[in-house]
């Protein structure tokens, strides 16, 4: 099965909750339009998605072969509201840790040296060993250009946490550049086993990868954040993106519970929120939600796995507007797999 975590996407945002300043608003209805679609048997879903220029570049956990679940990375070029690129980059297979499934890539500039040669890209994925959503871990491949070819690092940078290989392991990471010319890099991911489902940054530093510097796992809060139902929620399958100017990060993340009607392993709609950059590096504060994508706002019934558009170095293009990339899904009797595409969405920041 896929491993992200959540698996149907029927792209449905919704309408923005009451705003407090600095608020994200400015959804409007009709706004979603589709972006990817793969066609057939094919998914594709849980996007990392960076502008330059003219071009959007989207990098997805998308199958390979029509009608078979196996998670490969794919990425997507669209320029002038055209694909103008499309191909698989990161290829499950082999012996390792990551020979079965590879998916949930996080991509962000930064100098690091691997193997006598210095990249300037650095991708983030979750790979595992088994056909489970289980055992999963998070690698790093490097490139020269944003196009590839990606060298995979042979080993995890985040290592399976837990005694119990069945778990769910660590994964759904994402990225923020600090110092990138020093090769240093805020990562973000969820861990799930027995002890529950929990959110984590890292201060991680890939300058010289003969000796790369994993900081600790420091949790980031929960608090602030709501479920469909209004009650406090946990923190996993998110993006982040950093806004300078306000020296806050935004988060898009899934909302819980989930639907009770097929496919309930997916929820319905996400969640925009925002935190001061000082909780995020000293631990604790609060989240402020800034607002929903759900049905109301996209006319879809799954609204999932999705990544906010940011730059090179993780951080918003626009402090004026915050574009999210969604995942879509049908919901009911149908074949909810094969229909995972691509949606996207703009909304305001005031």
């Amino acid at each position: 099965m896929l491993v992200r975590g959540l698996i149907c996407l029927f792209v449905l945002a919704g309408s923005l909750l009451p705003a407090p300043a600095h608020a994200a608003a400015g959804w409007e209805p009709g706004a979603a339009q589709q972006v990817y679609d793969p066609k057939g048997k094919l998914y594709a879903y849980a996007p990392a998605a960076i502008e330059q220029g003219a071009t959007e570049h989207y990098w997805t956990c998308h199958n390979t072969t029509d009608g078979k679940i196996k998670d490969d990375i794919w990425h997507t070029r669209r320029s002038g509201g055209k694909i103008v690129g499309d191909r698989r980059v990161i290829a499950s297979g082999g012996t390792g840790w990551d020979k079965y499934h590879n998916c949930d890539p996080a991509v962000v500039a930064v100098t690091a040296r691997y193997q006598g040669v210095t990249y300037g890209y650095a991708m983030f994925y979750l790979g595992n060993d088994v056909n489970a959503s289980a055992h999963n871990q998070i690698g790093v491949a490097f490139a020269k250009t944003l196009d590839g070819p990606w060298v995979k690092y042979p080993k995890p940078v985040v290592a399976f946490p837990f005694d119990d290989p069945a778990a769910w392991g660590a994964g759904q990471p994402a990225v923020t550049a600090v110092d990138p010319a020093a090769g240093r890099l805020l990562l973000f991911y969820t861990a799930g086993g027995p002890g529950g489902t929990r959110a984590y940054r890292r201060d991680i530093t890939l300058a010289d990868m003969s000796a790369p510097v994993v900081g600790p796992a420091v949790e980031v809060t929960r608090a602030g954040l709501t479920g469909t139902d209004g009650k406090p929620d946990v923190l996993n399958n998110f993006d982040v993106a950093y806004d300078p100017s306000r020296d806050r990060f935004y988060a898009v993340r899934e909302q819980h519970p989930y639907p009770t009607v097929a496919p309930k392993q997916i929820g319905a709609s996400l969640q925009v929120a925002s935190i001061d950059g000082a909780s995020i590096w000293n631990g604790g504060g609060s989240w402020r939600v800034e607002g929903v994508i759900d049905p109301a706002l996209t006319g879809l019934p799954r609204n999932h796995n999705a990544g906010i558009v940011r730059t090179v170095y993780g951080t918003l293009p626009d402090s004026g507007s915050l574009t999210v990339i969604f995942t879509e899904s049908c919901a009911g009797t149908c074949a909810s797999l094969w229909s995972y595409d691509l949606w996207r969405v703009t909304g305001t920041l005031t």
